[in-house]
């Protein structure tokens, strides 16, 4: 257990800004800030029932990772990573994921929504 309380917001919400803006964050300071991105995301998502749709949720949390409002427009303006984004995505379908949350190794399907962690003790085991 890792004392995370989940309380999923009772719809989604499209994520496709907090994507480009991680990938933003991504050119600007590479994989940790980006994946510490993702995270603050993700927990504001499940945790908070954050609209991760909007910009007033995406961008404060950008700008504690190293990119600033102004950054983060008009990267979204210019749809700077939309083809970054949409190739994610697509891998991710042929993949298999469907949903979120959702884990992937490398040669194996994805194993998409949330799990026990002894489901996912016995995935990496295998």
């Amino acid at each position: 257990m890792v004392g995370l309380p989940i309380d999923p917001p009772s719809r989604n919400f499209n994520s496709r800004l907090a994507l480009e803006t991680a990938e933003l964050i991504r050119s600007l300071g590479g994989d940790d800030p980006s994946g510490a991105f993702h995270h603050d995301v993700s927990r504001a998502f499940f945790t908070q029932q954050a609209d991760i749709a909007k910009a007033s949720t995406i961008i404060p949390i950008a700008e504690r990772h190293g990119a600033s409002a102004r950054d983060v427009e008009t990267a979204w303006a210019e749809h700077r990573f939309a083809k970054t984004v949409d190739d994610f995505i697509g891998a991710a379908h042929r993949a298999g994921v469907s949903g979120v949350p959702a884990m992937a190794w490398p040669n194996r399907m994805a194993v998409v929504g949330m799990q026990p962690p002894e489901n996912l003790v016995r995935l990496l085991r295998t």
